[in-house]
C-alpha cells in the first residue's frame, strides 16, 4: 500500500512508536477477552479479577487514543507538507509547462486529490487499531483451539481472496474516474466562464449539458454506482464465507472432535468480539482505495511539474535594480512543442550538455508554433507598441521579454548582461507586466515600506477609481469591478512597484474612450518622461502615433520595424 509508505516516508520514528502503542493496544484487548472469558466460565474467579478488568480497560483506552493521537499528528504532517509539495511545485515549475497541464488538472490535483488522500490517511489510525485487535484475537484463538483456529484463518484466506478479485476491478474504476473527475471541472470551468455565450445559445447550451457537464457527470456516477456496488458484493462474500466457515465449526467441527463446550463459549466470544472491528475495516477499504488513487495522480502531477527545471533554485542575489534597462533581443526564438524532454543528466565531468540558449534546454523536432528569430531592441525613455493579428506571437514575445519564458535560441541582453539561469530571477525583477489574463490581490503582499495606503490613495485617484475602491492597511475593500476597472488596479500595482520595463498586453481594450487617451498620452508618456522602457501590446492604430518604435509581427516574425513618433517630428 503506498499510503502506508507515503506515511513511513513521513516519519518512520512516529511510525515506530504508532506501532508500539497499538500491539499494546492489541495485547491489552485480547487480555480483556481473556478476562472476559474468564468471568463467564464455570471455574472459580480469582478474587483481584475486578482490578485486572480495570487495569486492562484503562491500557485499552490509554494505548487506543495514544496511537489514534499519534496516528492524527502525524497524517496531518503528511497531509501539510503534501500540500505545501504540491503548492511549492506549482510556483516553482516553468511557466509552459503549467499551461500544458491546465488548471482543470492543478486544481483537481490541489482539491480532490489532497481530500480523498486526507479522508484516506484519517482513515488509518482507526484501522491500525482494529487490525492489531484483529491480530490478537487470532492469536488468543490459536491458544483457545489449534483446529479451530486454522479452519477459521483458512475461511479468512478464502475470503479475502474473493474480496480481491473484486477490488481488483474496483480499483480500476476508481482509476477510471479519478480521470473523468479532470474532465467534469474542466466542464465546470467552461460553464463559470461560458455562461454568457451559453445563455445566448439554446442548442449551444443543451449540447453543452448534454454531452460535456451532465455526460461525464453520468458517467462518474455510474463508475462510482458500479464500484461501490461490486464492494458491497465483495464485502457480501467474505461475509459468506466467515459465516459458512463458522457453521462449519459449530455444526460440524464441534461434533466430529467433540470440542469441549468451553471451547466454544470462547470462540463464540472471539467471533464476536471480532465482528465490529471487522465491519470497521471493511467498511474503510473504499477510502484506503480512493486515497491510493489519489496519491498516484498527486505524485504523477509531482512528476509532471518537476521533470522540468525547478525554478525555485534559481540563484538570485539582492542587488540593486537595473539603472536604465535597455533590453535587447538577439537571435530569440521559441516555439511551443507538445512534449519537451527532460534535460539530459549530468556527466561524470559536471552538468550534462548545455543547449543553443543558456536559459534552458535545446529545442526538440516537435510540431508547435514558432516564433522568431527575433531580434529588437528596447531602449530606456522609450515606448515600443507591438501590433499584428491573432496568432502572431505577440503574447508569447511578452512572456519572452519578461522572462517567463525561456528562449530556445539566442539570447536576452539587459544593460549588457547576458540573461541566463544564473541572473533571471534577479532580471524578472526589473519588469512590472499586466498581461490579458491578470490576476488581482486583494492584499498588496510584498510592500513592507511604510505609507503605502497613502500611496495606494494617490493612484487611486489618479485612476480615476477613488470613488469605487478603498484601502486600509494594505488591503483593497472590494475588486469585484468591471474588466476595465480591474485593469486600473493592476496598473495601480504595477505603479507601485515602479520597475524599469514596463509591459501591457493590450491594456486599453476594455477601458471607455475617455480613460484611453489618459493612458496613451499621460501615462505612457510620464513613464517614458521618467526614463522606463515600456513596451504595449495594442490594436489602437489611432494612438500609433505616440509610439517610438512600432513592431508589427506576423506569423511569428518581425514583418516591420517604424519609427511613428520620429516621422512625425520630422513631418
Amino acid at each position: 500500500m503506498q499510503l502506508i509508505k507515503f506515511l513511513i516516508s513521513v516519519s518512520w520514528q512516529r511510525i515506530v512508536a504508532i506501532i508500539a502503542a497499538g500491539l499494546v493496544c492489541g495485547a491489552a484487548n485480547t487480555y480483556l477477552l481473556i478476562l472476559i472469558r474468564s468471568v463467564v466460565s464455570p471455574e472459580p474467579q480469582p478474587p483481584d479479577m475486578l482490578t485486572r478488568f480495570a487495569v486492562t480497560g484503562v491500557v485499552v483506552l490509554a494505548s487506543g487514543v495514544l496511537s489514534q493521537v499519534l496516528l492524527i499528528r502525524l497524517a496531518q504532517e503528511a497531509i501539510f507538507q503534501l500540500r505545501a509539495d504540491l503548492s511549492s511545485g506549482v510556483v516553482s515549475a516553468p511557466l509552459e509547462q503549467l499551461e500544458r497541464l491546465g488548471t482543470h488538472r492543478l486544481i483537481a490535483t490541489l482539491t480532490e486529490d489532497v481530500r480523498s488522500l486526507s479522508q484516506a490517511v484519517t482513515a488509518i489510525p482507526s484501522i491500525c487499531v482494529d487490525v492489531t485487535t484483529i491480530i490478537g484475537c487470532f492469536v488468543f484463538l490459536a491458544a483457545v483451539s489449534g483446529p479451530i483456529f486454522a479452519i477459521t484463518v483458512a475461511g479468512t484466506l478464502v475470503s479475502i481472496a474473493c474480496v480481491e478479485m473484486f477490488l481488483k476491478r474496483v480499483r480500476k474504476i476508481y482509476h477510471e474516474a479519478r480521470e473523468n473527475e479532470d474532465v467534469l471541472l474542466r466542464s465546470f470551468q467552461a460553464v463559470t466562464l461560458g455562461i454568457k455565450e451559453l445563455k445566448l445559445h439554446r442548442g449551444r447550451r443543451r449540447d453543452f449539458m448534454d454531452r460535456h457537464l451532465l455526460g461525464t457527470a453520468g458517467t462518474l456516477r455510474a463508475q462510482n454506482v458500479e464500484a461501490g456496488s461490486k464492494f458491497s458484493v465483495a464485502q457480501g462474500l467474505g461475509q459468506t464465507f466467515q459465516l459458512l466457515t463458522m457453521a462449519l465449526i459449530l455444526f460440524v467441527l464441534a461434533a466430529a472432535m467433540h470440542v469441549p463446550q468451553e471451547t466454544m463459549v470462547a470462540y463464540v466470544l472471539i467471533t464476536t468480539f471480532l465482528s465490529m472491528p471487522m465491519q470497521n475495516f471493511m467498511h474503510r477499504i473504499p477510502d484506503l482505495l480512493r486515497g491510493d488513487v489519489a496519491l498516484k495522480k498527486i505524485r504523477g502531477m509531482n512528476l509532471s511539474m518537476t521533470s522540468g527545471p525547478n525554478e525555485d533554485l534559481l540563484p538570485y542575489t539582492e542587488r540593486p535594480a537595473a539603472g536604465e534597462a535597455r533590453l535587447e533581443l538577439a537571435n530569440v526564438s521559441y516555439s511551443y512543442e507538445m512534449h519537451t524532454p527532460p534535460p539530459p543528466p549530468p556527466g561524470p565531468g559536471g552538468p550534462g550538455p548545455k543547449g543553443p540558449h543558456p536559459m534552458g534546454p535545446p529545442p526538440d523536432d516537435g510540431s508547435g508554433f514558432a516564433l522568431g528569430p527575433i531580434d529588437l531592441t528596447f531602449e530606456p525613455g522609450q515606448i515600443t507598441f507591438i501590433v499584428g493579428g491573432n496568432g502572431s506571437g505577440k503574447s508569447t514575445l511578452a512572456k519572452l521579454i519578461t522572462g517567463l519564458y525561456v528562449p530556445r535560441t539566442g539570447s536576452l541582453v539587459l544593460d549588457d548582461e547576458m540573461i541566463d539561469q544564473s541572473n533571471v530571477e534577479w532580471y524578472r525583477q526589473n519588469t512590472s507586466a499586466i498581461f490579458t489574463d491578470f490576476h488581482l490581490f486583494e492584499d498588496y503582499l510584498g510592500f513592507d515600506r511604510t505609507g503605502i495606503d497613502d500611496e495606494v490613495r494617490h493612484y487611486l485617484e489618479e485612476l480615476q477609481i477613488a470613488h469605487k475602491v478603498t484601502v486600509k492597511d494594505g488591503q483593497l475593500s472590494t475588486i469585484a469591478l468591471s474588466q476595465g476597472q480591474r485593469k486600473r488596479l493592476a496598473l495601480l500595482t504595477a505603479l507601485l512597484e515602479d520597475r524599469q520595463i514596463y509591459l501591457f498586453d493590450e491594456w486599453a481594450a476594455d477601458q471607455e474612450p475617455r480613460f484611453r487617451e489618459v493612458f496613451y498620452k499621460e501615462i505612457l508618456v510620464n513613464l517614458r518622461n521618467r526614463g522606463k522602457t515600456v513596451i504595449v501590446i495594442t490594436h489602437d492604430d489611432r494612438y500609433f502615433d505616440c509610439a517610438d518604435q512600432l513592431v508589427k509581427l506576423e506569423y511569428g516574425q518581425v514583418a516591420e520595424v517604424t519609427y511613428p513618433a520620429k516621422s512625425l517630428q520630422v513631418a
